[in-house]
């Protein structure tokens, strides 16, 4: 695993789930209610591996396995999204807010890259946490969900920056793969899932505060 140095990148994307933010329960739980409409128990290795892709895939996976007629698809989502939305218990890891602040106080670009819809997010997230982001993909805005490279693409787009320029932090294999099909370094970080199934990754970390020690003696030069 290579040295990194946060200080020497002009942006940092971010994934959502299991990385920002304490939800990859709760999202499960929304999947598993979703899926007793239909008679239907899921397990965590039904979701776990999978978070990063677009609902409706993880979705229509689920189907698929479970033997379920596809046209299902939107209503489960629905279902899923409206459980959530309901009885999350959203709280962020320890030390995101005063990191992502860190970076946008040292004119670091950030952006968040998410399957959520945008919709969960404006109805979860405090709107001055959302503020500091100078961009945010969610699902709403790609055709492609991870691992293909279309959300960190456009991320790199909107934030107007080379991939070179950029780091990702991610928490889940379809993630890394995403990050790193568009051309990226990847920060993987073991909050959800054990280490072997974050190898593709650059550097692995056990928690997000330890993004700390990745802030390098430069790092007031962008003020």
């Amino acid at each position: 695993m290579e040295r990194i140095n946060l200080c020497n990148y002009k942006g940092i994307l971010f994934d959502f789930d299991g990385t920002l933010a304490v939800t990859m329960e709760d999202n499960y739980a929304a999947w598993k209610r979703a899926m007793q409409h239909f008679n239907v128990e899921i397990a965590p290795s039904d979701y776990f591996p999978f978070e990063g892709m677009k609902l409706t895939e993880i979705a229509g996976n689920l189907c698929k396995k479970y033997k379920l007629n596809p046209r299902h698809v939107d209503e489960i989502v629905k279902k899923k999204e409206e459980y959530y939305l309901k009885n999350n218990k959203f709280k962020f890891y320890p030390s995101v807010e005063e990191i992502v602040a860190h970076l946008k106080s040292n004119n670091i670009l950030i952006g968040m890259v998410t399957a959520a819809r945008l919709e969960r997010l404006e109805k979860t997230i405090p709107i001055d946490f959302l503020n500091l982001f100078n961009t945010i993909i969610t699902a709403d805005k790609t055709k492609a969900g991870k691992p293909d490279p279309e959300p960190y693409l456009l991320g790199l787009k909107e934030l107007n920056i080379k991939a070179k320029d950029c780091i990702a932090v991610e928490n889940a294999p379809l993630g890394i793969e995403s990050a790193k099909n568009a051309g990226l370094k990847c920060i993987a970080i073991c909050s959800t899932m054990d280490k072997n199934y974050l190898s593709k990754a650059d550097l692995i970390i056990d928690k997000f505060y330890e993004l700390n020690n990745l802030f390098g003696a430069d790092e007031n030069r962008r003020k």
